[in-house]
């Protein structure tokens, strides 16, 4: 995938969003289990990224 891309931009757009979720629901919630969730879906989503990028 090359920088820039449309699948690139949306990935970092689904990335933001579920960092603000998960920051959301860390402060919001007091079951920290979607904190987790998102956050781990965060993360997977942007090291899915990288590597992607690493393998054109």
């Amino acid at each position: 995938m090359k920088r820039g891309s449309r699948i690139d931009e949306l990935m970092t757009l689904l990335f933001m969003l579920l960092a603000v979720a998960a920051v959301i629901c860390f402060f919001a919630l007091g079951n920290r289990l979607p904190f987790y969730i998102c956050g781990f879906l965060a993360i997977a989503i942007r090291a899915a990224q990288y590597i992607s990028r690493l393998f054109p």
